[in-house]
């Protein structure tokens, strides 16, 4: 994506100083990229997109239009799945919370419901006793230690007799059956993957035989990294993997272990990315407010906060380009190691620690990296949601995403 003043200064015109310029072009390269690097090693692999990093519809489209499923957590997120046009019968639906209503929607329309627990199993089959002319295929999320000092809180114990009993019901169940089983770790590391990887061919080793039919498919999840310029992997402790890494040590040994059972055919291998395929497909832009030295420390307030860039909690420094304003060149200074801070009244609302450089009121500073977790966790606070623009490369024209939030928006569910 090409990026100059005249560009900023026209999207400004109309969205206001501070916007997320959208790059379909590189979503879809990731898109690409990671599912060559799994089916090399694995040729029945498919990407199930998570929402919940980003739900942008044009996104969701894109991964519909590349024969990809929709990996959702929510009924919000089914829902949306459904308004960008998806089959319903390519929605997984995860996560730990699961109503009665939500279940019956996503297994009513043909998608799949990956059961948390036994709790969430009961409602399940409650549903397919109340609708027992249907035939529904779930899946089960399954939890085992994969060594990263994390005590994972999804899914049901492996090791444990709730995954007998789970099975049990299931096969118990005239309308139901076990379509594939599921397991989801954040830890992106490729220790990780190595580890989950075997822990769910442990899994299947020990049950595949006795299931009564064959598993459709069997997802490990997502937490990958993915492609970022290299002043942000040298902000991690330890190098970061690239697709075919992931693929090595995830989908290769899918492949053995099923090349050894000779299998007609082999399940579905599901990964579920988010933030591997959108996180350097959206830009941030942020007009400069102010600049001032509290104490010796030079400080440049933007018209954008840390929430538009990624409000979690270990965030990076992502890279930056500062672009400045011509008519500023007489207020320009140098500054050294500068917090670039947020418009909110939080005193820990900074953007960028350690900026070096020029720097002016009017200048633009655009933070690239910043589609995963931004847009769906940014809040309301304090100012509403900014707008969300796509600049074709092609034309030069400018689409609008999803337009600037005002007022109105904010205060319409309220009582006055």
């Amino acid at each position: 994506m090409h990026i100059d003043r005249t560009l900023l200064d026209a999207v400004a015109a109309d969205h206001g100083p501070a916007f997320y310029l959208l790059d379909a072009r590189r979503f879809e390269e990731n898109f690409t990229a990671l599912t060559d690097a799994f089916r090399r090693c694995y040729p029945r692999t498919s990407i199930a997109y998570s929402y919940k990093t980003n739900y942008i519809p044009r996104f969701c489209r894109i991964v519909d239009r590349l024969g990809g499923f929709a990996e959702v957590v929510s009924i919000m997120e089914a829902e949306l799945a459904a308004r960008a046009g998806v089959d319903p019968r390519r929605i997984f639906f995860n996560g730990p919370f699961k109503a009665i209503g939500h279940i019956s929607a996503v297994l009513s329309g043909g998608g799949i419901v990956n059961a948390d627990s036994l709790d969430e199993l009961r409602l399940i089959l409650r549903f397919a006793r109340a609708n027992p002319d249907g035939r529904y295929r779930i899946g089960l999320r399954l939890n085992f230690d994969v060594g990263d000092g994390v005590l994972s809180r999804f899914g049901i114990d492996a090791g444990s007799e709730d995954f007998a009993i789970a099975r049990e019901w299931i096969d118990a169940a005239p309308n139901l059956r076990l379509a594939g089983l599921h397991c989801h770790f954040a830890t992106r590391t490729l220790a990780c993957w190595k580890a989950r990887t075997a822990g769910m061919l442990a899994v299947l080793d020990k049950c595949l035989d006795g299931l009564p039919d064959p598993l459709e498919f069997v997802s490990l999840g997502g937490g990958l990294y993915g492609p970022m310029p290299d002043e942000m992997k040298a902000q991690f402790a330890a190098p970061i993997p690239d697709f075919a890494d992931y693929a090595e040590v995830a989908a290769r040994p899918f492949a053995e272990f099923f090349a050894g059972r000779n299998a007609d055919s082999p399940p579905m291998l599901v990964i579920e990315p988010g933030t591997a395929l959108v996180a350097d497909a959206m830009k941030f832009a942020a007009g400069v407010v102010s600049v001032k030295h509290v104490r010796g420390k030079p400080i440049a307030t933007l018209a954008g906060s840390m929430y538009n860039v990624n409000p979690t909690p270990n965030r990076k420094n992502v890279p930056i380009a500062v672009f400045p304003d011509p008519a500023a060149d007489g207020a320009r200074q140098r500054v050294e190691d500068a917090d670039l801070a947020g418009y909110t009244c939080i005193e820990s609302d900074r953007l960028y620690r350690g900026y070096s450089g020029g720097i002016a009121p009017g200048d633009f500073v655009v933070f690239d990296d910043v589609g995963s977790y931004s847009v769906v966790m940014k809040p309301p606070f304090i100012l509403p949601n900014v707008a969300i623009v796509e600049c074709d490369e092609d034309t030069g024209e400018v689409h609008v995403i999803k337009r600037g939030e005002t007022v109105d928006d904010l205060f319409a569910t309220y009582r006055f």
